[in-house]
């Protein structure tokens, strides 16, 4: 008798959720799903920038400065994500939860792999802070130096290793008038939300919005099955088609060491 494991649908939806997920798409990043609306492989993003100036003027003046947009343009590829596991069923006969860890452990690999396709375009980022001792006064600094009015929407990103050091902070500790020091959480910086990933890279930490970079989505998750009737090794093979990209850093800048 033939072992009978999931539908193909099944673990399309299953892999799918565990991937979002793990990605925190909502947090991190914005889900476009234009591209799987038109034909083509590649995408250009454009970059924008406004530069111009404010001038008070008298009766019958003319402005001596003109504002205007340039943008710089990056073309990008549509990626395969792919991520393949195989099981026998005699395996499944034995445990049946091997499915379930397999998947779980499939979808692990394919949004670390994403995330650090995100941290990636998080280094293009034109804007930039250079700290000489890292604690919650640098994260002020980087804030005021970005010289924004309106800090809405946006949130700081770092690695355990800053993360630490925030922990330790004095001012840090005081703003949250001690509770640190009682649960080892915290939720908040300068009124930013913080979040942390093994992926940042060391000694440096982001302070930007969700839509500064864009997961544009060709064609969201879909499982193909194929089973050897010899062997009973199963094959499952799970894509996802798209590309990231840094679509506007207006609102970011890149939080790092002092090099001299």
């Amino acid at each position: 008798m033939a072992i009978t494991t999931y539908e193909n649908f099944v673990l399309e939806n299953k892999m799918t959720d565990l991937v979002n997920t793990k990605l925190e798409a909502r947090s991190l990043m914005t889900m476009d799903y234009s591209l799987s609306e038109t034909a083509g492989m590649k995408k250009t993003v454009n970059k924008y920038t406004y530069t111009g100036a404010v001038e008070k003027l008298t009766k019958g003046e003319k402005n001596t400065t003109k504002g205007g947009v340039t943008y710089t343009s990056t073309e990008y590829a549509v990626e395969r994500y792919q991520q393949t596991f195989v099981y026998n069923d005699m395996d499944v006969m034995k445990d049946p939860y091997v499915i379930d860890v397999a998947t779980a452990g499939a979808a692990t690999l394919m949004a670390n792999h994403i995330k650090s396709q995100y941290f990636a375009e998080l280094a293009k980022i034109g804007n930039s802070f250079e700290y000489a001792s890292f604690g919650y006064a640098a994260i002020v600094d980087a804030l005021a130096a970005l010289d924004k009015e309106v800090e809405e929407d946006m949130f700081v990103i770092m690695g355990n290793d800053l993360r630490a050091l925030i922990r330790k902070d004095t001012d840090f500790i005081a703003s949250k008038q001690g509770e640190i020091l009682y649960t080892g959480q915290f939720g908040t910086i300068c009124g930013l939300p913080a979040l942390f990933s093994k992926l940042c890279p060391a000694g440096t930490a982001y302070v930007t919005r969700k839509d500064a970079v864009k997961f544009f989505v060709k064609k969201e998750g879909t499982v193909e099955q194929d089973k050897d009737v010899e062997s009973k090794d199963n094959t499952v093979v799970y894509e996802r088609h798209g590309l990231i990209a840094l679509v506007d850093d207006t609102y970011s800048t890149i939080i790092k060491k002092k090099t001299t």
